[in-house]
């Protein structure tokens, strides 16, 4: 590397000194967005009913899947942003794995515990093959233990696939970013990954492998988590309001809609999404991302909103609580509905109490479980 590009990669750096510890209430505010979307998706999606205006709100509550991916696209920029911002610290490796187990160790493993323990009330019936949510492999259930479910119907941690992905790419990327360092080789490197996971899933899919195997694995994923990437490193250039990322947003964003439109804004089992759809979404989010932390235009003002901000800050609990209690907040809907002689006011009743008890769950667990642990981060700054 000639000096000159020491220079500039060093005043890059300094420009952006305590960017990764920056807070930006828009990225807040996507990050509700996100979960929200989640939560429709798995409360509100798929509903068979005759009402019309149950039909539409179904169908938009079903492309809430891709709240999943806006969560990938916000972690791999936050994160690429802290690893890129502390590459040259002496204790990068310490620090950022102890901040990232007490962000998401206690929470998870706190939940299986707890279930670990209500076995004898539950019913619950654990096989060797459940081992793998307690090294964050539950995503690979589909490879190595096909056909296992659940340890019982009351235990539902299906959606634990996210953090397992999420937890596997943290293994992986840290040493790539901190062992590249430059940001235009990082780049490069990003886009090489970025294709890389494209090919993989189209070889896989032109091989008959079914989606339900190819959707929840960290290498046909990948892609998604380093567009976030890329876009904290795009941030982090001499110019970042002259790249065209508006062009990119319409075009991307235009190829989404046609991509949902072509799946009827059904599921999400689909080819065209498993192949090219995963890549396009994530550009899209990666565009929203960047406007948001550039602060300007309408997404910036959008998730500056104090509402969204402030599931954002619980987007964690909810997302882990969400699950755990669909199971059984899922079975008020029907009696509800006859209660109220109405499928929409009783569904909506139910979504709604739903909504309330599981952010319930989340702040309770945040203020008196999660910020005393989250405290500890300070020794690792």
């Amino acid at each position: 590397m000639q000096v000159s590009q020491l220079d500039q990669q060093e005043s890059s750096r300094s420009k952006f000194k305590g960017e990764s510890s920056r807070h930006y209430p828009a990225l807040d505010g996507l990050r509700g967005i996100a979960i929200l979307a989640v939560f429709c998706y798995h409360f509100g999606g798929g509903s068979k009913s005759s009402n019309w205006l149950i039909q539409i709100w179904s169908g938009i509550a079903d492309t809430g899947w891709m709240g999943v991916d806006l969560f990938f696209v916000l972690s791999g920029f936050l994160i690429t942003g802290i690893l890129y911002d502390t590459a040259h610290k002496p204790n990068r490796v310490k620090n950022f794995y102890a901040r990232r187990s007490l962000r998401i160790f206690p929470l998870y493993y706190g939940v299986l515990l707890l279930f670990l323990l209500l076995t004898p009330v539950l019913q619950l019936h654990w096989k060797p093959g459940h081992l793998l949510y307690f090294f964050y492999l539950s995503n690979m259930m589909p490879l190595f233990t096909p056909g296992l479910a659940s340890p019982g119907p009351k235990m539902m941690v299906g959606h634990f696939w996210t953090l397992a992905v999420e937890e596997q790419f943290y293994l992986v990327w840290p040493f790539i970013v901190w062992h590249v360092r430059d940001r235009r080789r990082l780049l490069q490197v990003s886009v090489a990954i970025m294709l890389a996971a494209l090919i993989l899933r189209i070889i896989l899919v032109y091989r008959g492998v079914t989606f339900f195997h190819i959707f929840p694995l960290l290498p046909t994923r990948i892609d998604t988590l380093v567009c976030g990437g890329i876009a904290a490193l795009l941030v982090r250039g001499p110019l970042p309001e002259r790249i065209p990322v508006k062009r990119v947003f319409v075009v991307s964003s235009l190829t989404t809609l046609i991509v949902l439109i072509s799946m009827r804004f059904t599921t999400h089992g689909n080819q065209v999404l498993a192949t090219f759809g995963y890549t396009v979404v994530a550009v899209c989010f990666a565009c929203l991302v960047f406007f948001a932390q550039q602060g300007r235009g309408w997404i910036a003002r959008i998730g500056r909103l104090r509402f969204l901000r402030f599931f954002g800050r619980y987007s964690y609990g909810l997302y882990i609580y969400h699950g755990l209690l669909f199971v059984f907040l899922v079975q008020a809907v029907h009696p509800i509905q006859r209660l109220v002689h109405s499928d929409l006011l009783g569904g909506a009743i139910v979504v709604i109490s739903s909504l309330a008890i599981t952010l319930g769950a989340a702040i309770l667990s945040y203020h008196y479980f999660e910020a005393p642990i989250l405290n500890l981060k300070k020794r690792f700054s």
